[in-house]
């Protein structure tokens, strides 16, 4: 069975057997994520799919993003029970309304249309927010 996951504007084709249709399909999942159309920091369709060992021991499995004035890049985590099935990294929406998939640019980049990383610019909100509050006085 093919299986094809599409990663910006590549296609991956992954073939997954089984001893009948049942264990094909079931080889099939482990491939839970879902197609990833765009860099979450700039938006850039020229994304890659890559792994890499560190340390010589942790294994890692990420989207990049080829944007040479981004190269964000975004995690697969893997089950612990079953550490053949993968999924994208979630992290919660900065609003709280929800999770989000967690991008992540080197930390000597700071790029998307503004020139600012997304996370300074929650966290810039969060700070412009708390000085227009009005100081309390303490007690």
């Amino acid at each position: 069975m093919k299986v094809d996951k599409k990663i910006g504007k590549r296609t991956y084709e992954f073939t997954v057997q089984g001893e009948n249709l049942f264990d094909a399909v079931m080889e099939s999942k482990k491939l839970s994520f879902y197609d990833v159309h765009k860099c979450g920091c700039c938006g850039s369709d020229d994304l890659s799919l890559d792994a890499h060992v560190a340390q010589n021991k942790f294994k890692y499995v990420t989207i990049k993003c080829n944007n040479r004035d981004c190269r964000a890049s975004l995690n697969f985590g893997s089950q612990t029970e079953n550490p053949d099935i993968f999924y994208l990294k979630l992290r919660d929406k900065a609003d709280g309304t929800g999770k989000e998939q967690d991008w992540r640019q080197p930390e000597n980049i700071q790029s998307n249309t503004s020139g600012v990383a997304p996370q300074q610019v929650a966290q810039q909100q969060v700070n412009n927010y708390a000085a227009q509050q009005p100081q309390q006085p303490r007690q």
